[in-house]
């Protein structure tokens, strides 16, 4: 269905930029790491400590490594006993959607350009991909590993930028992290700090003239 304008009398926004993770999915790593645990005789925290201090994940998000690879240096330093599509299923199945959010996007996608930008990894947005309906509301995704940048990287949101079709000025921004958020602001976006503060994130669509 062909998207309407914006109301009359509305700002200037017309694209919503979205981070993915803890704003349209939470995920929780703690049952993969107790799987871990269970599985090299680790204890949890070791587990967790591993992928806090190794720089492996950050790799990986970063398109620096393959799936293939990231899943053979798991093993080889964790010694784990899962076979790949055990760890894969334990890697990925850590998502619980945000139905608010969700619901918000539904009926954004009505009115304006939606796009997608998450520092996330190939295994992790094919599962959700498959597994998420909410994907198919947008018209664009900006992925860190096939960007082989991260956020904050300035070149990662002028991307996004571009995939708006919009001016800086014209979009709105939410990510969960203050950081990454002030980094899209500086850039001339309007951005947001999610905390599941939904009321709040309402009243400053509001306030922008998108809702």
């Amino acid at each position: 269905m062909e998207k309407q304008p914006p109301r009359i009398g509305s700002t200037n926004i017309k694209a919503i930029l979205f981070d993915l993770g803890k704003v349209i999915l939470d995920f929780d790593f703690s049952p993969a790491f107790k799987t871990l645990s269970k599985a090299s005789g680790r204890p949890p925290k070791e587990v967790r400590a591993f992928f806090m201090e190794s720089g492996l994940e950050v790799l990986y998000d970063g398109g620096k490594i393959t799936s293939k690879s990231f899943c053979d240096e798991v093993k080889k330093s964790l010694g784990h006993s899962l076979s790949e599509i055990q760890f894969r299923r334990c890697w990925n199945e850590i998502f619980t959607p945000n139905q608010k959010t969700i619901r918000l996007i539904k009926k954004l996608a009505k009115k304006y350009r939606l796009v997608l930008i998450s520092n996330t990894n190939e295994m992790h947005y094919e599962y959700i991909r498959r597994k998420y309906t909410v994907l198919s509301y947008f018209d664009a995704v900006v992925l860190s590993f096939k960007e082989k940048r991260r956020k904050p990287d300035a070149a990662i949101y002028r991307k996004a930028i571009r995939e708006c079709a919009a001016k800086p000025h014209e979009i709105f921004y939410i990510d969960d992290r203050s950081d990454l958020a002030a980094a899209a602001a500086e850039l001339g976006m309007h951005s947001f700090t999610f905390k599941n503060n939904h009321d709040e994130l309402r009243r400053r669509m509001t306030a922008l003239r998108i809702l």
